[in-house]
């Protein structure tokens, strides 16, 4: 039984003797076809790689919004205790340590792409805000006080902010 060394081997052979029968017109057009199947090969293998490199690109982003997504409520959880907190003098060092956690976790938000929305003065925008009151006498439109941060990642509202209205 004859191995695949000797196998391949006959096969090469074949090949050559076939191609040395062609005429010069015909091994030029051998040569062009074979080119362009490994043009198309090369063009359809970098099509690939792009397509790759995006769908990679995509997913590190979709990760990266569930995360900030499951971790905000945590951080704005963080904030309300903050802000309720009693300002007594015992609960000092507890106040200073809940508000290095609260850097911290902002801080990481930050690095990840997350945007606080600006409040407080701007117009009120329904795609970045969410009007939970009206305040009489204030200038219309205007957002007069902000009760619940929102934020953006990657220019998209992960979060719309709450906020007090001018009537």
């Amino acid at each position: 039984m004859p191995d695949n060394s000797d196998i391949t081997s006959a096969q090469e052979d074949s090949a050559e003797e076939e191609l040395l029968k062609l005429e010069p017109e015909e091994l030029v057009a051998k040569y062009k076809s074979a080119l362009n199947v490994w043009k198309r090969t090369a063009a359809d293998f970098e099509n690939f790689r792009k397509r790759r490199e995006a769908e990679s690109k995509e997913l590190v982003e979709f990760a990266k919004e569930v995360t900030v997504l499951k971790l905000m409520p945590s951080l704005q959880s963080l904030e309300q205790v903050l802000y309720y907190a009693p300002q007594d003098e015992k609960y000092k060092d507890w106040l200073t340590g809940l508000k290095a956690t609260i850097q911290q976790l902002e801080k990481t938000m930050e690095e990840l792409g997350v945007v606080k929305i600006k409040t407080v003065g701007e117009q009120f925008d329904h795609e970045k805000h969410e009007a939970v009151e009206e305040v009489e006498g204030q200038s219309p439109g205007k957002i007069i006080k902000e009760v619940q941060p929102g934020f953006t990642l990657n220019n998209k509202v992960i979060i719309p902010a709450k906020v007090a209205v001018g009537k």
